[in-house]
């Protein structure tokens, strides 16, 4: 059974990251997320709540989302939760927009954003 608060964080985080991402790229948000929790023994919304991470949290209204965008992004976290495992990002622990200029080593390319291992 996936806990609702760790399906509402994962999904979130899906949503405003992601959206308008290829499912792949919603995917390896998650990747991202989960491997975090993993590397650092926290749970997801304790991931997705360290200070300076995502930057939707710093803006967020606290209204949840509706239409097909979040429906999605529910369902690939539900997905995810339930422990389909992918490894689309290499064990990526951080992602940004590939706009954003820097290099970043072994950097992974999905839609719009570089995953990769290590921060700069």
């Amino acid at each position: 059974m996936i806990l609702k608060s760790a399906l509402m964080c994962l999904a979130l985080t899906i949503y405003h990251e992601g959206r308008g991402e290829p499912e792949v790229g919603q995917l390896a948000i998650a990747e991202v997320v989960i491997n975090r929790a993993s590397e650092r023994n926290l749970n997801i919304c304790q991931v997705i709540k360290q200070p300076k991470q995502f930057s939707w949290l710093n803006t967020w209204n606290y209204k949840i989302p509706s239409g097909q965008d979040w429906n999605k992004s529910v369902s690939i976290a539900e997905t995810v939760l339930n422990g389909k495992t992918t490894n689309y990002t290499d064990g990526a622990l951080f992602f940004r927009h590939k706009s954003i200029k820097g290099k970043v080593a072994s950097a992974i390319v999905i839609g719009n954003h570089k995953f990769y291992k290590h921060s700069g």
